[in-house]
């Protein structure tokens, strides 16, 4: 998760609010390109718990979930799970 830990404070810090982010707010938030699978695969962007999804565990371990992506937009919205 070390590549996405940034992403994982990022939405500790909502303290459980939604929030739509940007693709590229997102490599700006973690410091890093995107991989090309996330634009290319909706699988991507499961809320899977797989040790090969780190991105996942990442919105996950802070209690959030991929609720709508548009990949063609590179849209995001995270909401609260718990």
């Amino acid at each position: 998760m070390r590549k996405y830990a940034a992403l994982h404070a990022h939405l500790n810090r909502r303290k459980g609010k939604p929030e739509m982010l940007t693709f590229e707010d997102i490599e700006s938030i973690i410091g890093k390109p995107l991989p090309v699978s996330a634009t290319k695969h909706r699988s991507f962007w499961a809320n899977d718990h797989q040790d090969h999804h780190s991105h996942a565990r990442a919105w996950m371990g802070a209690g959030y979930r991929v609720a709508y992506v548009d990949r063609e937009g590179k849209i995001v919205r995270f909401e609260r799970t718990r």
